[in-house]
């Protein structure tokens, strides 16, 4: 989920998932894959942004602890 906030100061939690397209109509409008749009505050940049560091934190590998075998004769090779 990335937080975005509504033209009236609203916090919204969007699921990133579900975004189908951003447009700038001035304000930023971010519609989602059932229909609904919501138009929020943060700039196109800033969304952009926010969607990149979710995509980050889903993919990186820096807790490799929790991907590491249960019985400790394996090894995860770097």
């Amino acid at each position: 989920m990335i937080r975005l906030t509504g033209l009236d100061g609203s916090i919204l939690y969007i699921n990133y998932f579900q975004i189908m397209f951003i447009e700038l109509i001035p304000e930023t409008k971010v519609v989602l894959t059932n229909g609904r749009y919501y138009l929020v505050k943060d700039s196109i940049e800033a969304v952009q942004k926010k969607i990149e560091t979710f995509i980050h934190g889903c993919i990186t590998l820096e807790d490799r602890e929790l991907l590491a075998p249960t019985d400790g004769d394996d090894k995860i090779i770097s």
